[in-house]
């Protein structure tokens, strides 16, 4: 689910997404003899795919899933990397895209503005990719989703999903969705620094009341997944019209 204030990094990146040696010289010196060096070198683990899963070395060009949090750890930093790297662990609760042999998956993901906001929801419809078997995420990428009262996977109303170039002919269309539970954002924030911030969703598709807004209108994840597919993975060139590259 991302909504204004939930995708902040996707409002501002329009949701997109982002082994080393060490060597330490030790020198002896003897009575009566030339000084003679010795070189020790020893690996440095800070490479984050040396801390994640590796699935045999396949090679899954996308795959799509709701998953339910298990963990989310901060990795080593990266040499020369300008964005943070985290080690997610979930639970897949249902397929959308893509197969996946197992029940769990881990994955790398980086982010530049912290803790990747999908984080802080219990339950996602995440996208990773893999190279060589190690999966990443498809940065910034994610719904925070919800039951309905008919057992379905759903999100509320992303207004960058819809507002994307690529989007302005989709034939998806926001509607209704029965939560099973209520699903509201908080419309006041208090910055670290004590400053307010107020934040506004779209009157149509919430309902305000107090200081939370609570979400009407969404998609089921079959619906969000296609618009990210003809959106922004179309813009990163995974899809083309609705096919896989």
């Amino acid at each position: 689910m991302k909504t204004t204030f939930h995708i902040l990094p996707l409002v501002l990146t329009t949701l997109f997404f982002s082994c080393n040696g060490q060597t330490t010289p030790k020198k002896s010196k003897l009575d009566g003899q030339d000084t003679s060096t010795e070189t020790k070198t020893t690996y440095k683990k800070n490479n984050p795919i040396d801390f994640v899963k590796n699935y045999n070395g396949e090679n899954n060009k996308l795959f799509a899933f709701v998953g339910q949090k298990i963990s989310v750890d901060v990795l080593p930093h990266r040499d020369g990397s300008m964005d943070g790297g985290f080690k997610a662990k979930y639970k897949i609760l249902q397929e959308v895209f893509g197969n996946f042999s197992l029940d769990t998956i881990e994955f790398v993901a980086y982010d530049h503005y912290g803790v990747p906001p999908f984080s802080k929801f219990d339950n996602v419809l995440l996208f990773v990719s893999s190279d060589s078997g190690t999966y990443f995420h498809q940065k910034y990428m994610y719904n925070d989703v919800y039951l309905t009262k008919d057992g379905r996977w759903a999100g509320c109303y992303v207004q960058q999903d819809y507002e994307h170039d690529n989007n302005k002919k989709t034939s998806v269309k926001p509607i209704i969705i029965d939560f099973e539970k209520e699903v509201s954002y908080p419309t006041k924030i208090i910055r670290s620094d004590s400053q307010v911030i107020t934040v506004s969703y779209p009157k149509k598709y919430f309902k305000t009341i107090g200081d939370k807004a609570i979400a009407v209108y969404g998609n089921y994840v079959e619906d969000l997944f296609i618009l990210k597919r003809d959106g922004y993975l179309t813009a990163r060139e995974i899809f083309k019209d609705g096919k896989l590259q």
